[in-house]
């Protein structure tokens, strides 16, 4: 009975941690979607900075590229640092590196979605 109960348990923490695992993974890959959206806005940027002779459309060119390039930096930068491999280590270590990958994950969702969202929003007015 006792061998049972610590099956279960056991069978119980590894569904969580492959829970978790898959919230991050489901987030991981709806930024890697946006990366093609951050590369044909900056491609769609460049062309409004080629076309302009106004200093202001360059500099907003500049400022909304650098928020594509930020964005797209966190979410490398998160892609480099994330381990998938928890060997060695307790069902309460591997919750609180997931937990901890998800809210990062989720930072870089987030400044990407604003960086897409002002940059459509800048290229819109724009006409292009």
């Amino acid at each position: 009975m006792i061998c049972c109960l610590i099956m279960l348990g056991c069978k119980n923490e590894k569904q969580q941690e492959k829970t978790l695992l898959d919230e991050v993974i489901k987030i991981h890959d709806k930024v890697m979607a946006d990366d093609e959206v951050i590369m044909k806005n900056k491609a769609q940027l460049d062309t409004i900075a080629a076309h302009a002779t106004d200093a202001g459309v360059k500099d907003s060119v500049a400022r909304y590229n650098g928020l594509l390039n930020n964005a797209e930096d966190a979410m490398m930068t998160w892609m480099n640092k994330f381990d998938p491999d928890h060997m060695g280590k307790t069902h309460t270590e591997i919750m609180n590196y997931l937990n901890d990958q998800k809210k990062s994950i989720l930072q870089a969702d987030s400044q990407i979605t604003t960086a897409i969202t002002s940059s459509n929003n800048y290229i819109k007015s724009k006409g292009k």
